[in-house]
């Protein structure tokens, strides 16, 4: 996902006209690592609307989780008679899906949570203000911007779905959702898309209702994509042939298809350097034509890799010490799960305990799978218990301790199979933040435009 955010955010292009201008919710993406702080107090735990007072200041919490975060909140101050809307309103469309990757957001959901302020606060508010957006005075401004930014996430939703049912697929809808919108929702600034486009947005009211099969066979079983485009351009006639019609409709500018056809060839011929940089110059202008700021920091960068290879990857560290010491074991044993290559694992199976301060987990390789649970107590037969602290656990993951280090100083202990850790470890592959997007090329092309 951090790889994916640098080409949403524009991590890697230049500031100027011909580069980044904005990340629609801020001006770019922060660098470095991650941090976090535990929380002290978790709001909304038994009913969906709270009243706390913090320092003297009554606050009503409004749980909104599933809208835009799986964790969400707004709150009314009723002394100031003000609405902190957090991220559930922004001066913009919203994404219903994030295009770094994320699971979809329910759009009704968020039309009916916006809805439900105006219900309990429209009659009184005066102020509203939100993570990512200048604030809003006088009620019937707040108002009326609620119920638009309403009615945005609740048509979005509802016309999707009266399309789908009508035969329209996901990749029709990108278009088709523009043509039903209505007057009021198109001339109103803050429901454009400079952020969530409807065309991707709409996109993903299907799949989540949907999936992403539109039932065509056709589109059942495709080739993989290398595969798939050594036909296309077989198909078509060649590369050469291909560059040739490119140029036209290029000309006339007919940047999508251009797009979709000159990507088969670069897929096929990754160092066709007259194909990699009228691809990158086809990205440049659907770059520059794009409303959406995730849009057009996603086809420069495209370009730009197209022109200079592989990059750094430019994003900010997640997995940082901070966020991993907040995760409890059974959270980090599912993250090493994802590590776990299948075909190496399936030739050593083990099984261990892992009791880490107090909270007893049985972890099982089979399969070539990593799978654990949380036990009340250590489980008999196991090949191993290790057990040992919160910080010495979090040690070894961050690759800051070995367990032979903890035992020896006595801070850890382990009974039964010494080699199991070793035999997971074994298992491991280490990621690539540098995977690659566009296809990458040992050559470059025009590389002087980003000087």
């Amino acid at each position: 996902m951090s790889r994916r955010a640098a080409y949403q955010y524009g991590a890697t292009l230049g500031r100027n006209e011909h580069g980044i201008v904005d990340a629609a919710l801020a001006k770019g993406l922060s660098y470095g690592e991650i941090t976090y702080v535990k929380p002290d107090y978790e709001l909304n735990l038994n009913g969906e609307v709270e009243n706390l007072t913090i320092d003297g200041l009554e606050m009503i919490f409004l749980d909104a989780s599933g809208t835009e975060a799986p964790s969400e909140m707004v709150t009314y101050i009723p002394s100031m008679q003000a609405i902190w809307s957090g991220e559930v309103t922004y001066q913009g469309m919203h994404n219903i899906y994030t295009l770094r990757g994320a699971k979809v957001r329910d759009a009704l959901k968020w039309s009916k949570k916006i809805n439900q302020m105006i219900s309990m606060w429209g009659g009184d508010v005066e102020v509203l203000f939100a993570a990512h957006s200048a604030p809003i005075w006088k009620n019937q401004e707040i108002v009326e911007f609620l119920k638009m930014q309403r009615d945005a996430y609740g048509f979005t939703h509802n016309q999707t779905l009266r399309l789908a049912n009508n035969g329209y697929v996901l990749q029709d809808l990108g278009d088709k959702i523009y043509e039903v919108m209505p007057e009021s929702i198109q001339k109103t600034w803050h429901t454009n898309g400079y952020h969530g486009t409807y065309s991707h947005n709409a996109r993903a009211v299907y799949n989540m209702y949907l999936g992403y099969f539109d039932m065509n066979p056709a589109n059942l079983n495709p080739l993989p994509i290398k595969a798939e485009s050594a036909k296309f351009v077989e198909y078509m006639g060649g590369a050469d042939a291909i560059l040739k019609k490119s140029t036209k409709d290029f000309a006339n500018g007919d940047y999508r298809f251009v797009a979709t056809a000159l990507n088969k060839v670069v897929q096929v011929e990754p160092n066709n350097l007259k194909a990699r940089a009228m691809l990158a110059d086809t990205y440049e202008q659907m770059g520059y034509q794009a409303e959406g700021a995730g849009w057009r920091n996603i086809y420069l960068t495209g370009a730009q890799e197209l022109r200079l290879g592989k990059l750094s990857p430019g994003t900010p560290k997640t997995a940082s010490a901070d966020v991993i010491s907040e995760m409890d074991p059974g959270m980090l044993l599912d993250y090493i799960a994802v590590q776990v290559d299948a075909l190496k694992a399936q030739h050593t199976p083990f099984s261990m305990n892992i009791i880490v301060d107090g909270e007893a987990y049985f972890v099982e390789m089979s399969n070539g799978n990593l799978s654990n649970i949380a036990v009340d107590k250590p489980i008999k037969g196991a090949d191993s218990t290790i057990t040992l602290s919160d910080d010495g656990f979090t040690q070894i993951l961050l690759g800051q301790a070995r367990l032979l280090d903890l035992i020896e100083s006595k801070q850890a202990t382990q009974k039964g199979d010494a080699t199991v850790l070793s035999k997971l470890v074994s298992t491991l592959v280490k990621f690539d933040p540098g995977f690659e997007i566009v296809p990458f090329s040992e050559k470059t092309v025009d590389a002087n435009l980003y000087q």
